[in-house]
């Protein structure tokens, strides 16, 4: 069965345009890895080094987000389906590498749809997955 990932942001428009996979191909047919990864923001205070979230704080976080994912999953009616939340310091690279651990033969993102300066100084996670995905890159654009 071929693997499709699909990475997603927890808002609700990114989990919606994401729903636009099923007019693409008949969704039972796959077997789907829906992911989200949460980037490890550190700071320094008072010569102490701090991140955030804690080890403590990101399990409340996996579990919040495995159930928005699994709830997105019965919505769209997948069958085959795994959620899989991760924590690192750069989720770009995380996700790359996780394409190439299972092996996907799809990779999903839905882009935000930037334009003008805004899409030059943000750091596009699609234009990521287009260089270094080693499988193939559907980028579902948003509605107009």
């Amino acid at each position: 069965m071929k693997k499709i990932v699909l990475f997603s942001q927890l808002e609700e428009e990114s989990l919606n345009q994401l729903k636009k996979i099923g007019t693409h191909m008949n969704v039972a047919d796959f077997e789907f890895h829906l992911v989200h990864c949460h980037k490890i923001q550190v700071y320094m205070n008072e010569l102490s080094l701090y991140s955030y979230p804690s080890e403590e704080q990101f399990e409340e976080m996996k579990k919040a987000t495995d159930n928005i994912l699994k709830q997105f999953a019965n919505e769209m009616g997948l069958k085959h389906f795994h959620v899989h939340s991760f924590l690192d310091s750069d989720p770009k690279d995380r996700c790359s590498t996780f394409l190439e651990d299972i092996d996907a033969n799809l990779c999903v993102v839905a882009t935000r749809g930037k334009k003008g300066l805004d899409g030059v100084f943000e750091s596009s996670f699609a234009n990521h997955m287009n260089k270094y995905a080693p499988c193939d890159v559907l980028a579902l654009r948003p509605a107009k």
